[in-house]
């Protein structure tokens, strides 16, 4: 099928409205919550579709390139722009993995805590992910992502690429942003396992014979575990409030 075809094929086929699917679709791809890939591409598609006639008004009005190098050259840089906007927000919601393997490795409980994946699954770590989603989604996580996806198109307007001077510093401050929320989220825990490891440290020196790791090693998971019951709350609120108050860089 040449672009005749489909011109006959779609006599209503609206370029624009493409333009904005495209760019729609490949943000929604990185977002978090939209796009974790426990939800069915066939939702993740129509989450893009029901945004994108929301949009169109946003971008200005095009018309269909005649060659399919045309095409490409039109389609690829909305692609960009999408996947690059919500990879941005993707790095800062990340930090609630980082923090879940900065505790497990910190804490003793690597076998119960980690980053999600589908090879080894950690059921804490899941839980801290999931549940911070959930209340995302509480405090409004829709609403935001729609108004991040309409500051995409007055920020980057369709027919051009983000200007890499000022997405290139701005990815880099996100990234040590992320990092250091991270630590930050996961201090309690670094800190009590520095202090745990110092003190049985200290009991092995003074009492070469006590098994301090068969005595401590149990003791380090209880606490860990009650650190969890206690500290959870402070740290999901610590992360919604970053991943919330996210903003795009503007030149």
């Amino acid at each position: 099928m040449n672009l005749d075809d489909l011109a006959r094929t779609l006599p209503g086929f609206d370029w624009s409205l493409a333009l904005v699917y495209l760019r729609i679709q490949a943000m929604i791809l990185a977002l978090p919550g939209f796009g974790e890939r426990v939800l069915p591409v066939r939702v993740k598609v129509a989450i893009a579709m029901a945004l994108s006639p929301l949009m169109t008004e946003l971008a200005p009005a095009a018309t269909m390139p005649e060659t399919p190098q045309a095409i490409l050259a039109a389609a690829l840089p909305e692609i960009v722009i999408g996947f690059a906007a919500g990879t941005l927000l993707r790095i800062i919601a990340i930090a609630m993995d980082m923090a879940a393997t900065a505790i497990a490795m910190t804490a003793s409980l690597a076998q119960l805590i980690g980053g999600t994946g589908d090879s080894a699954p950690h059921p804490i770590g899941n839980m801290l992910h999931l549940g911070g989603l959930a209340v995302l989604f509480a405090l409004g996580l829709p609403a935001m992502l729609v108004d991040l996806i309409a500051d995409t198109f007055v920020i980057w307007p369709s027919g051009g690429l983000p200007d890499i001077a000022t997405l290139a510093p701005a990815a880099a401050g996100f990234v040590a942003q992320s990092f250091g929320l991270a630590m930050l989220l996961a201090a309690p825990f670094i800190l009590g396992g520095l202090l745990f490891q110092a003190l049985s440290g200290v009991i092995n020196r003074v009492m070469p014979a006590l098994p301090v790791v068969f005595i401590g090693a149990p003791a380090a998971i209880l606490l860990a575990l009650v650190a969890l019951a206690l500290f959870v709350p402070m740290i999901v609120s610590l992360w919604a409030d970053a991943v919330l108050s996210f903003t795009l860089p503007r030149p």
